[in-house]
């Protein structure tokens, strides 16, 4: 029998779907299951403390940081959105938006300081598709500038 790579497993990770969703409810599941037996009182919640509550101290050890670094991984994910917006958000073909993403530009301000020229060598990349992401940008950029008001300088 084979042994598996290194850092390579068998297991489907739980967690890789939705990360936030189910370790919040992990959480609350083993919270549920460690606290309730202790706000009964009484000799049954005695038994069920002995019998299930480490399922749910289990639970709570290994959810509480997969939960809080799911969250922060969440909160990174939305500052850097707002502070460098993915070209998703343009109005661009499908196709133009492939060709950039498989070379490697995610964010619109990494487009937008590459020259022509640099773009015009990527494969199947055109004169149309061109035009068409610095058509977008300027409309994006128009947008943003209607969006705080028409400030007199374009940067405020």
């Amino acid at each position: 029998m084979g042994r598996a790579g290194v850092g390579q497993s068998d297991l489907a990770d739980p967690f890789a779907e939705d990360p936030v969703r189910r370790s919040a409810a992990l959480v609350a599941i083993s919270a549920l299951i460690f606290v309730a037996p202790v706000l009964i009182g009484g000799p049954i919640a005695t038994t069920v403390m002995l019998s299930v509550g480490w399922l749910g101290l289990t639970g709570l050890v290994m959810g509480l940081p997969i939960l809080v670094w799911s969250l922060a991984e969440e909160g990174w994910a939305i500052v850097q959105r707002r502070l460098h917006p993915p070209i998703e958000v343009l109005a661009i073909s499908p196709r133009v938006a492939h060709i950039l993403r498989r070379h490697g530009y995610w964010a619109i301000r990494d487009v937008e300081v590459v020259p022509d020229e640099e773009l015009l060598s990527l494969s199947n990349m055109d004169v149309r598709g061109l035009r068409e992401i610095r058509r977008s940008i300027s409309l994006w950029k128009y947008q943003c500038w209607q969006e705080r008001g028409f400030p007199a300088t374009g940067y405020d």
